[in-house]
């Protein structure tokens, strides 16, 4: 086994990694040499390797997957041996790629026991790499707690590293900063004299050598041009006292800390040739506006075939009227691109521009063509068969100019507007009966097909009835009239109607009971249903309001306590400040007398 290598400061201590952190968070990831220098067991190469190897917060220090050992074991066939190479590919450290790279080996292997020239899978070469871990890569390994006890050194490294990290300003702003103090303090002192001066009565400036500005303003004492603000609506009497304690107050902290440091003005750069750019500008403008009414004005000459658009104004005819607007209106007003340039339009430019608008507006608004209010009256079609039952049928003439189709013709009953029964309801024709009544009952059942294929299902198969001559159905009537005058019933016969008591007659009524009684089934199911989904809705609707009025009456709790101590905050806040004033004009009245 080889000999033990020593390295400089040994394993890394919990002090050292904290003092490296703040010393790369101060001075950067470039000066090695200063950041070592607050480590005297460590060097700069150390230092580097210790944030490379273990504090840099980028370094993945989770487990392995099995798509990462895929990919190490492929570099390494790639790459052998070229740890500094594989590293950035991995996202890992060098030591982390080869420490899982053995933890493989010897997972692979299985036994250590084996002969070694059937392991064909170790690390080959000639380089360090092959030789067995000697423990001494301490930049990748945890750091050692602290010891209750440190060395002096130890506590000696801490104290001067706080005090040179704690040490953030350079050399030239303490400069400046004892320049502005001095400042300060030879004005304070200036002014402490002058007002002893005024005291003792003697009147004089200590700084103004000529007799001719001897009776200029001094804007140390006085305030030049002073206008005192008239008396406004409201009392301000209570302000008085504020403005004393604030004006106390900066005093005080003049005399502590002096004034802060007046903010260097920054001189932006005059923008040179600012005039010929806006001149170009009004060019510019100018070429465009003619370039929109010599445009215009070609439209007006070409005279094509006129196209009236939609009534209204159109997206695109609202958007020409904007941008002239516009351009009008803004005139050759500069953009924020522009460099600095805040001249605007004159007043007789504006005047102009808005007139050129008002021209065009008025040119766009008479091209539009005058309208036309050509009203064609369109009178409904009224069929012919209700015209000729509206005549009462009394000119034969009319009736023999009347010109029916099998499909145009209705019967009385359907010009009545009577409820057409149906067809799949009818009774098929008893056998019992006549053959008048039967073909009087073919007829009727073949006038109700045609009239329900006519007015209410015109897909129903059933023939179409042929209408009667003008005179034939004449001849009709006054038959039927003579039939009537003739009949000696005047009467109608009682009705022998009764319900049928056959066994088809019960079985349909009882399946309609039936059919009655699920549907209530169905209805009575659904009702419990949804009754119990909106009583379970309503239970959680309830709880919800309980819950919220709950927290009400807390909050209502909360906001009384705190309004409680509120109060009593203000009271004790207003003792306090009466305290502290007092306190105050005690030691003012006694500065006051000892500076008398």
């Amino acid at each position: 086994m080889a000999p033990p290598i020593y390295v400089k400061g040994g394993q890394w201590t919990n002090v050292e990694d904290q003092i490296l952190r703040a010393a790369v968070s101060k001075y950067g990831l470039t000066q090695w040499a200063r950041v070592a220098s607050l480590l005297p067991k460590k060097t700069a190469k150390q230092a580097k390797a210790r944030w490379n190897e273990y504090l840099n917060p980028s370094i993945k220090k989770d487990d392995w997957s099995p798509e990462e050992d895929e990919k190490l074991l492929g570099l390494v066939k790639l790459l052998p041996n070229q740890w500094r190479s594989i590293s950035p590919i991995m996202g890992r450290t060098p030591t982390q790629c080869v420490d899982r790279y053995q933890q493989l080996l010897d997972r692979a292997i299985g036994n250590k026991d084996e002969d070694e020239e059937l392991d064909d899978l170790k690390l080959s070469g000639h380089g360090i790499e092959t030789l067995p871990a000697l423990g001494n890569a301490f930049e990748s390994l945890p750091s050692r707690p602290d010891l209750e006890d440190m060395d002096e050194d130890e506590l000696e490294m801490l104290s001067e590293a706080k005090a040179r990290l704690a040490n953030t300003v350079g050399k030239k702003a303490k400069r400046k900063e004892r320049e502005r103090m001095l400042q300060e303090n030879r004005r304070i002192t200036l002014l402490e004299k002058r007002r002893d001066l005024k005291a003792s009565g003697v009147r004089m400036s200590l700084e103004l050598r000529n007799k001719k500005k001897r009776n200029d303003f001094d804007y140390n004492a006085d305030i030049p041009h002073e206008h005192a603000p008239p008396p406004g609506l409201y009392d301000t009497t209570g302000e008085d006292a504020v403005n004393d304690r604030e004006r106390l107050s900066f005093q005080e902290r003049v005399k502590f800390k002096g004034v802060d440091a007046p903010e260097e003005k920054v001189k932006k750069p005059k923008s040179d040739g600012g005039d010929e750019r806006a001149k170009k500008r009004q060019r510019q403008e100018l070429s465009d506006a003619a370039k929109l009414f010599s445009d215009a004005a070609d439209q007006d000459l070409k005279r094509r075939k006129l196209v009236l658009p939609a009534p209204g104004t159109t997206q695109r005819t609202e958007e020409r009227v904007k941008e002239a607007a516009l351009e009008a209106s803004l005139g050759s007003l500069r953009s924020k691109e522009d460099l600095g340039s805040k001249k605007r339009l004159s007043e007789p430019m504006q005047k102009s521009s808005m007139k050129r608008l008002r021209e065009f507006i008025k040119s766009m608004f008479s091209k539009i063509p005058p309208p036309k209010n050509n009203i064609e009256p369109k009178l409904p079609q009224i069929d012919k068969t209700i015209e000729a039952f509206a005549a009462g049928l009394d000119n034969d003439e009319d009736l023999e100019d009347l010109d029916l189709k099998p499909e145009q013709f209705r019967s009385l009953a359907s010009i009545r507007g009577l409820t057409v029964p149906n067809p799949h309801l009818l009774k098929e024709i008893d056998p019992n009966l006549s053959e008048a009544e039967k073909a009087i009952a073919a007829d009727f059942q073949a006038l109700i097909k045609a009239d329900y294929k006519q007015s209410v299902d015109t897909t129903y198969d059933a023939a179409s009835i042929t209408p009667l001559k003008p005179a034939d159905q004449k001849n009709v009537l006054s038959l039927i009239d003579i039939e009537l005058k003739n009949s000696k019933q005047e009467k109608l016969p009682p009705s022998d109607f009764s319900l049928p008591k056959t066994k088809e007659a019960k079985a349909k009524v009882l399946q309609a009971i039936n059919d009655l009684h699920e549907a209530s089934d169905n209805l009575d199911a659904h009702i419990d249903r949804r009754s119990a989904e909106y009583n379970g809705l309503a239970r959680e609707k309830y709880d919800a309001i309980v819950n919220l009025a709950e927290q009400l009456v807390d909050e209502n709790q909360n906001v009384a306590i705190l309004q409680k101590v509120l109060d009593l905050e203000e009271i004790s806040l207003e003792e306090r400040s009466a305290q502290l004033h007092d306190l105050v004009e005690s030691v003012d009245l006694a500065r006051s007398e000892v500076e008398l």
